[in-house]
C-alpha cells in the first residue's frame, strides 16, 4: 500500500509542478510542454489546461492524506478555482480576447454556483441531523 502512495505522492507533485509552472511562468514554453506555442489562443488554452493539472495534482495529494468523505461539487469546485486563477494569470501574460474573457465569465459563473448549490446541500444535511 505504502508504494502506491509513493507513486500517487510523486506523480500528484509532478501535477502541481507542471500545472503551476504553466500558469506562473511568463513563457509558456517549458520543459513539461512537448509541443512549441506559438500563437496566442494556443498560449490561452494551455495555460487553463495547467490549472485543471494543478487542481487534480493537488486534490490527489490531498486524497493521500486525508480520510474524510468529500463532495464531488468540492472536488470540481477546486478544479475550476485553479482554472480561473490560471485564466486570472493568462490575461496577464497573454492578454485578452472575446472568447478567454467569455470563458472566464462562465467558470465564474460555474464556481459561484457549484459554491451556492454546495452550501445550501451542506445545510440540508445539517437541518436533517438536527431532526434526528
Amino acid at each position: 500500500m505504502i508504494l502506491f502512495r509513493i507513486f500517487i505522492f510523486i506523480i500528484s507533485s509532478l501535477f502541481v509542478a507542471a500545472g503551476l509552472t504553466t500558469i506562473i511562468g511568463p513563457d509558456i514554453n517549458s520543459v513539461f510542454l512537448p509541443v512549441l506555442v506559438n500563437d496566442q489562443a494556443t498560449s490561452i488554452l494551455i495555460r487553463a489546461f495547467g490549472g485543471v493539472v494543478t487542481g487534480v495534482g493537488y486534490l490527489s495529494m490531498r486524497f493521500i492524506y486525508s480520510s474524510s468523505k468529500v463532495q464531488v461539487g468540492t472536488v470540481i469546485l477546486y478544479i475550476i478555482s485553479t482554472t480561473v486563477i490560471a485564466k486570472i494569470f493568462s490575461f496577464f501574460y497573454d492578454g485578452y480576447t472575446h472568447y478567454s474573457m467569455a470563458t472566464f465569465v462562465i467558470l465564474i459563473l460555474f464556481a459561484l454556483s457549484l459554491f451556492i448549490v454546495q452550501k445550501a446541500r451542506k445545510n440540508e444535511i445539517g437541518d436533517q441531523n438536527f431532526l434526528n
